[in-house]
């Protein structure tokens, strides 16, 4: 029995990696990593618990991609592990795979409008990389270790003698063990006057000019583009000496007359998705609103079942909901917040839920929104009353607006208050001693007065607090019929309804 791991180290991270920077041991292996000694080798080397849950991804070939999902004790060293790793590796220019601020995009940019593209797959990545070269990588700068504790340290990030597909220490290791083929890969760029990027396996050289004899051959009898041509032995040689083996079968030469696609980006002329990629989105949400979520969800999967293991997906609809607000948010970095395309597919998406919709989708909702009702108040009054008002009104299936619905943390509030009470119908003022004497609360009053006057806005007030004192504060507000609040949201929301009715 092995005794129960700390999720995270306990130590500070200065602290922590000042152990991390001396590992001789397997001694100091397990200090760094807050584990008894005799609980690690257990956990590494007696343990017949399995370690990994294998299962497999159909590719667009046919065959299978097979994942190692790591669980239990062996996740929590690999995740305590992982970010002194990444402190450890020096961001290279070409490198867009598995590091901050970086995408497919940043990587497929780097290739826009340009008349060659080359792009080389690296076989088999991850399993590529045994368990000795990512020991020796751990002896090695910028790590140093011991023999010892690399040997454990390798141990903890390997299976199968490779780098498991799944985890989360393999893509920043795979970065470190090929870095040296980036250098050369830079190298070789310069020499033929092309661009280079890597984006984990997928490698990438592209020119304004017709690529070099020292990258590729032409057979003069066929055309490039259908396969009319070979890799040169510099660059084969260059890449088999790095200690990678090329996938044929992926390699491919595109000319501008054709569709050109860097890691499944088009790259003709600006950053683009697949026409089938839109469809599918499509596809989808016709079926959510033709069907219902959960209908919808079954008929995906049945889609899906050869491709990939359904069983542990509950089918209550979460599943298809995460997929399509997935393909969006990959929509919207490609094509950007104010494509018309995403911004319809994300105002559909709103339509058929309001529950739990990520920030982006909100925030177009909110743009493109028309709001029954805007709700103004003190900080101090919404438990009790902004919220039950807010609930009876939505349960009506009136449009109001609520901060806390649609300003999230870093968000600007005077962009996104003045959009929406200039969206709004009607502004319901709960005044009270409390907003009397809060900034915010008077500036939406004032505003909507002025409104008011020009005929734009209708302001409906709810006394919470003292009469004399909150008129003696707003006097244009005296002569106004208001509501008296007396836990009566649902009466109050009803009459607000029958406001709305056109008459």
């Amino acid at each position: 029995m092995t005794k129960k791991l700390h999720i995270k180290l306990q130590k500070t991270f200065e602290e922590s990696l000042e152990l991390f920077n001396n590992l001789t041991t397997a001694s100091d292996v397990a200090s760094f990593l807050e584990i008894p000694l005799q609980t690690l080798i257990y956990i590494l080397y007696k343990d017949t618990k399995l370690h990994y849950k294998e299962f497999k991804i159909k590719k667009k070939s046919g065959k299978y991609r097979i994942i190692n999902k790591p669980i239990g004790s062996i996740s929590i060293l690999q995740k305590k592990l992982l970010p002194f790793l990444q402190f450890k590796y020096k961001i290279k220019k070409p490198v867009h795979g598995f590091v901050n601020k970086k995408s497919v995009l940043s990587n497929a940019e780097q290739h826009l409008k340009k008349k060659f593209i080359l792009n080389i797959d690296l076989k088999d990545f991850f399993s590529s990389i045994n368990f000795g070269r990512v020991r020796g990588l751990f002896i090695s700068y910028p790590f140093n270790m011991g023999n010892d504790a690399a040997t454990l340290i390798a141990q903890i990030c390997c299976h199968k003698n490779g780098l498991p597909q799944g985890t989360c220490t393999s893509p920043i290791l795979s970065n470190f063990i090929a870095s040296r083929l980036d250098v050369e890969l830079i190298k070789y760029a310069n020499a033929t006057h092309t661009t280079y990027t890597r984006y984990a396996d997928d490698i990438t050289f592209s020119s304004t000019k017709k690529l070099s004899s020292k990258m590729i051959i032409y057979d003069m009898d066929s055309n490039p583009v259908i396969n009319g041509f070979i890799l040169s032995d510099s660059l084969k040689e260059l890449i088999k000496f790095m200690g990678f083996d090329i996938n044929y079968d992926k390699v491919r030469l595109e000319t501008k007359n054709i569709r050109q696609e860097v890691t499944g980006i088009t790259v003709n002329d600006f950053p683009n998705v697949k026409r089938n990629f839109i469809k599918q989105i499509r596809a989808i949400l016709h079926s959510w609103e033709n069907l219902g979520l959960e209908e919808a969800e079954k008929k995906h999967l049945e889609t899906k079942k050869l491709k990939m293991d359904i069983s542990s997906i509950k089918n209550d609809g979460k599943y298809l909901k995460n997929v399509v607000i997935g393909k969006l948010a990959y929509l919207k970095m490609i094509r950007g917040e104010n494509d018309i395309v995403f911004i319809k597919l994300a105002l559909k998406l709103a339509s058929l839920s309001s529950d739990n919709l990520p920030k982006f989708i909100k925030e177009i909702k909110l743009k493109s929104e028309e709001f029954d009702v805007f709700i103004c108040h003190a900080s101090e009054d919404k438990e009790k009353v902004a919220r039950p008002l807010y609930r009876e009104l939505t349960e009506l299936g009136i449009n109001a607006f609520l901060d806390e619905e649609y300003i999230e943390w870093g968000d600007s509030l005077t962009a996104k208050i003045n959009h929406a009470l200039g969206r709004s119908k009607y502004v319901i003022a709960i005044l009270s001693n409390s907003s009397i004497n809060k900034e915010w609360p008077l500036k939406e009053i004032n505003s909507t007065l002025a409104r008011e006057i020009s005929g734009d806005k209708k302001l409906l007030s709810i006394l919470v607090g003292d009469e004399q004192e909150i008129f003696k504060v707003l006097p244009l507000l005296a002569d106004k019929l208001y509501k008296p609040w007396n836990n009566n949201a649902k009466t109050l929301a009803i009459e607000i309804k029958t406001m709305l009715i056109p008459k």
